[in-house]
């Protein structure tokens, strides 16, 4: 009892500490993706070379809002595994992206996540569950650095070159 109390305090207060932001809507010049995650799953995200963020850094239950260009994506997740799809996104349209968590089968490993698309009408439903938050560019800037943009550009010239390498495809 005395454990789930103290789980339960600690979730909330991850929560409660996480800074509240405008929720960014999608225009005439521009589309808004939502992926949805676990702080525990640690996944970091990109849109090709670009670092959108890293769940590891959030909240216990988020939303990565990322306002962007429409056209051709590649959104890349990475953990214990890489995932990769390639998007069509359309102006002035919201998608809804959500990590899903596979139990890695190697002992003390992070998690394998898959990508899940999620209908309009669930993905509203999580943007009202989860916490909402975005990373400066100060902070992409010094995240795309390194070995971490090294690892990125390789998987993004696989999916480029390979469609089996990409989970799926948003049209």
């Amino acid at each position: 009892m005395a454990i789930m109390l103290v789980f339960g305090m600690t979730v909330l207060g991850t929560c409660s500490s996480a800074p509240d932001i405008e929720l960014p809507e999608p225009d005439a010049k521009s589309a808004v993706v939502y992926f949805f995650g676990y702080k525990s799953d640690g996944a970091n995200l990109w849109d090709g070379e670009k670092p959108i963020g890293d769940f590891s850094e959030g909240v216990f239950l988020a939303n990565l809002a990322w306002k962007t260009t429409p056209g051709e994506h590649y959104f890349i997740a990475n953990t214990f595994n890489w995932v990769v799809i390639r998007a069509n996104l359309k102006a002035n349209q919201r998608y809804y992206l959500k990590l899903d968590v596979i139990p890695n089968p190697i002992p003390f490993s992070k998690n394998i996540i898959v990508f899940r698309d999620l209908e309009p009408a669930d993905g509203e439903k999580w943007i009202k569950r989860a916490k909402t938050f975005a990373f400066s560019d100060e902070w992409r800037a010094k995240y795309a650095q390194g070995d971490r943009l090294k690892d990125v550009r390789e998987q993004l010239q696989k999916a480029k070159k390979d469609k089996s390498a990409l989970q799926f495809e948003i049209k």
